[in-house]
C-alpha cells in the first residue's frame, strides 16, 4: 500500500507514507498552539502532502484525525500517485479510543489500489471482550490473541507523536498486521530545524532502523505543532527512495 503505515515497510511510498509525513500560502490554524486539552482530548487536525520520489513530484496525499464521539476518533490517510502510466491510489481508516491518555484500536480498513494489479483490502477488528484481533484480507481471514498496548498499521505515528508529546522514552511499539505481529522501534536522533512552506520550524527527528536491512525511514515531527510530522524520508542503502512533505495543515 501507498500508505503512512506502509512507508514504514515498503520499497515504495505507500502514505505513510505510507501513510509517515507533514507542512505557508495555503497554512490555516488557531493563533494559539494546539495542545492536549486536559489530557483527555486529541488535538482534531487535517494534513495535506506532496510525495516526492527521488526528486520529482509523485503524488499527493491527506491525513485527517477527527473526533466521533467524546472518547472516540477516526484517523484516516488517502494517496493518489502516477507515474507515467502507472497509478497507485490507496486509502486507509482507523477507528480508536483515547481515554486516560491511552490510545485502543478498534478497527482499522485498508485498500489498495494499483494499476495492472488486483485491489488488495484488509480489515482488522479488535474484540476487546474476547481477546481476539480478527483479520481479513484477500487471501484469508485469521485471528490472533489480543495483546495489551497493541496497534493497528495506521496507529503506530499517531502513537509515537502522542508519546513524544508526553515525553515517553521508549518508542517501541508491537503492531497486528499481515496475520502477524510486528515490532517497531524507533530511534530518536535530536532537534532539528527543517525547512517549510511554513517557514523554518523546529522538529524532532525519529528513524525507524530494521534488523537485518539497508532500509531506514526518517520522521521530522513539529515540536509547535502536537509532533504532527511535517516530512518524512524512506532511504535505501544511503540513498533517497521516497520523501514526504506537508504542503497545508488545517487545525480546526
Amino acid at each position: 500500500m501507498f500508505l503512512y503505515s506502509h512507508f514504514l515497510r515498503s520499497t515504495y511510498t505507500r502514505t505513510y507514507i505510507l501513510s509517515c509525513l507533514v507542512m505557508a500560502s495555503c497554512y490555516a490554524q488557531s493563533t494559539e498552539a494546539p495542545t492536549i486539552a486536559n489530557n483527555t482530548t486529541l488535538a482534531e487536525y487535517t494534513a495535506h502532502y506532496t510525495v516526492y520520489r527521488k526528486g520529482d513530484k509523485y503524488g499527493t496525499a491527506e491525513r485527517t484525525l477527527s473526533k466521533t464521539t467524546d472518547t472516540q476518533y477516526k484517523l484516516t490517510f488517502k494517496t493518489e500517485a502516477s507515474k507515467y502510466f502507472y497509478v497507485i491510489n490507496t486509502e486507509e481508516s482507523s477507528e480508536f479510543l483515547y481515554d486516560e491518555q491511552q490510545i485502543k484500536p478498534i478497527k482499522y480498513i485498508s485498500k489498495d489500489e494499483r494499476t495492472f494489479k488486483k485491489t488488495k483490502n484488509q480489515t482488522i477488528e479488535f474484540d476487546y471482550a474476547n481477546s481476539l484481533v480478527l483479520g481479513n484480507d484477500i487471501a484469508e481471514k485469521w485471528s490472533l490473541p489480543l495483546n495489551a498496548n497493541i496497534l493497528d498499521p495506521l496507529l503506530v505515528i499517531e502513537k509515537l507523536s502522542h508519546d513524544l508529546q508526553h515525553k515517553t522514552q521508549l518508542l517501541e511499539y508491537l503492531v497486528y498486521d499481515d496475520n502477524s505481529v510486528k515490532s517497531y522501534i524507533f530511534e530518536y536522533s535530536g532537534i532539528e530545524k527543517i525547512k517549510t512552506p511554513m517557514g523554518l520550524v523546529d522538529t524532532v527527528k525519529v528513524s525507524r532502523v530494521k534488523t537485518n536491512s539497508s532500509r531506514k525511514t526518517h520522521f521530522w515531527l513539529s515540536v509547535e505543532h502536537n509532533f504532527i510530522p511535517f516530512r518524512v524520508e524512506q532511504e535505501k542503502e544511503g540513498k533517497e527512495v521516497a520523501t514526504l512533505e506537508l504542503k497545508k495543515l488545517i487545525i480546526p
